[in-house]
């Protein structure tokens, strides 16, 4: 049962992943077409499109959830890893099922709060395009939900799969932080090839 619970996870999240970053890249690309069309119809024809910007705001919120949940599943967030980089596996661990209880916390009260407003809301419309504001808060419904089952599946393929002590670090290094890993390696070549 777990290998086949394991084998339908392995397949449904490339899936899920290739799907979010198609959202991602048409929420943008629509994004970038309405307000590059807008600022060339405003000042080459003093005209412009009146669902610009509110539909731009719209995808705009819903590429910041969509990208979270990609960011997530991807490792992708950046965090402070200088306690965790000292624990053996077994503190690791714990501290990935501690942060996991924290996060989905969030992501529970993330999905109730905007199932509130989308309630609360509904009957509100935008004012320009007509739709409901339920619209808006939807994202966080389910940027929430997609959270929350990014982070269940993180702590699942964390806890129950043979992982590294490098593996089990799921943040990101910020970029700074690699390039002083790579300034660090290219000044211990320079000085061997000074030596020989």
């Amino acid at each position: 049962m777990n290998r086949l619970y394991n084998t339908v996870l392995d397949r449904l999240t490339p899936l899920v992943t290739h799907a979010l970053e198609i959202s991602i890249v048409a929420c943008l690309a629509v994004m970038s077409i309405l307000v590059f069309g807008n600022v060339v119809l405003r000042y080459a024809f003093n005209s412009g499109i009146v669902l610009s910007e509110e539909l731009s705001r719209l995808l705009f919120v819903w590429l910041v959830f969509l990208g979270a949940i990609l960011a997530s599943r991807e490792h992708a967030h950046i965090g402070v890893d200088l306690l965790i980089k000292r624990l053996p596996a077994a503190g690791k661990r714990l501290c990935i099922a501690l942060t996991a209880l924290i996060m989905l916390g969030i992501c529970v009260m993330l999905i109730w709060g905007s199932a509130l407003q989308m309630r609360i809301n509904f009957t509100n419309a935008l004012p320009v395009s007509g739709l409901p504001y339920a619209s808006l808060y939807a994202a966080g419904v389910v940027g929430g939900a997609g959270l929350l089952i990014s982070i269940l599946y993180n702590v699942l393929v964390a806890l129950t799969r043979p992982q590294s002590n490098d593996e089990l670090i799921l943040i990101s290094n910020s970029e700074d932080e690699s390039l002083v890993e790579d300034a660090k390696i290219s000044h211990v070549e320079d000085s061997k090839k000074d030596r020989s």
